[in-house]
């Protein structure tokens, strides 16, 4: 059964937890931690805990697949993105989007959208890459 996970910004840190979506499910694990990273990595030590006490308590553990959704601060703290870089890049006001990632400001159905194809573009940008494996010639 696949597990939605959300991982969103807080004040104090990041925080996971189990969407309503997949409330069909017995059990609830959460995480929390300084870091999207940190909070992902508590919430799978708290869902190998609970394994334990459903073993302990005679039950079959639950075959979960646990998918991460993040928000935009915990996208943003996740992966090595420069914030102020990247709203360049996409067309945004850098202090804006960092209001975004710290959890100050919740952006807007628009904002949203504008940030998923950025990202996209990014994505799609950095397939395209390709890596030069030799020194650049030198024209004088």
């Amino acid at each position: 059964m696949k597990i939605e996970v959300i991982v969103e910004t807080g004040k104090d840190g990041f925080g996971c937890f189990m969407s309503n979506r997949s409330m069909g499910q017995k059990y609830a694990v959460t995480g929390m931690g300084k870091t999207a990273r940190a909070a992902m990595a508590d919430f799978c030590a708290g869902w190998e805990d609970m394994k334990g006490y459903i073993r302990e308590s005679g039950e079959t553990v639950p075959d979960y697949e646990f998918c991460f959704v993040m928000d935009v601060g915990a996208f943003l703290n996740y992966y090595p993105i420069n914030v102020t870089s990247f709203a360049n890049y996409i067309g945004m006001n850098a202090s804006l989007l960092r209001q975004y990632a710290t959890g100050i400001k919740v952006p807007k159905a628009k904002s949203l959208e504008k940030i998923r194809a950025g990202i996209k573009q990014l994505s799609n940008d950095i397939a395209a890459g390709q890596l030069i494996d030799r020194p650049v010639p030198q024209y004088i």
